[in-house]
């Protein structure tokens, strides 16, 4: 409830302010009205049609700096400052002008310059504390707005802080016994080399020559007879030495 009255007071406060604000630029509207008014018709203005230049200066500066609170762009505030402070330039003018033909006095001129300023500032004034008693009564999260908030069983849930659940660490697994234990690769047997012996030494010393005279190498024809290359090398060199004297004597 205290602050559901702080509230309310603050509300007050600012639109007696606005109102007050309102009442200032309403008096200073109301002279630049009359002073320019008069302006318009010292120029041959039809006095039918004379308030038209006051609306045109001091309501174009009004419009333009509702239109600067209020406008959501950055290029509709510029354009709307613009426009305000091209229509306050123009009623100051204006209003200096009126005066300097009334008085030619500076003081004068001084006074009627300040009417169009203060219209606009206590308009621009009114502007911004309605908007903040707007804001005021709109702001979420205030107290009012907390104490009127019913609890339920999610509110509760949203604002408790969870329990913290403990990490526990597993144990390290036991080691699992094999099934079975993949037989090993059984190594390719290599075919056994033939060794020559005594008895055979004419047969295999026959069949290497018959080899060698096919195109067969040395060490293939030693390898398929279980002989080294070097004594194939050695049957193919003596055969060639036996052959030698016969095919001379003939």
């Amino acid at each position: 409830m205290n602050s559901f009255a702080r509230l309310r007071s603050v509300s007050l406060a600012v639109v007696a302010a606005a109102i007050a604000a309102l009442a200032v630029a309403g008096a200073s509207f109301f002279r630049s009205f009359t002073a320019l008014s008069e302006l318009a018709v010292a120029y041959h203005f039809p006095t039918e049609q004379a308030w038209t230049l006051p609306i045109a200066l001091d309501g174009l500066a009004i419009a333009a700096t509702a239109s600067a609170a209020v406008a959501k762009t950055r290029r509709g505030r510029g354009y709307a400052w613009f426009l305000l402070v091209a229509g306050t330039v123009a009623s100051v003018v204006a209003n200096g002008i009126h005066a300097y033909e009334l008085t030619a006095s500076p003081v004068g001129v001084g006074i009627a310059v300040v009417l169009p300023l203060v219209t606009l500032a206590a308009t621009h004034l009114a502007i911004e504390l309605a908007r903040q008693h707007r804001d005021d009564e709109t702001e979420p999260g205030t107290d009012r707005d907390r104490d009127a908030a019913p609890v339920d069983d999610e509110t509760e849930l949203e604002t408790t802080p969870a329990p913290v659940a403990l990490l526990r660490v597993a144990p390290d697994p036991e080691p699992v016994a094999e099934a079975s234990v993949a037989p090993k690769a059984t190594p390719v047997a290599r075919k056994p080399r033939r060794i020559a012996t005594a008895g055979d030494g004419d047969e295999l010393r026959d069949r290497a020559l018959r080899l060698v005279a096919d195109g067969v190498t040395y060490r293939d024809a030693g390898a398929k007879l279980g002989v080294s290359k070097d004594r194939v090398y050695r049957w193919v060199k003596e055969q060639r030495a036996t052959e030698a004297p016969v095919a001379a004597a003939s």
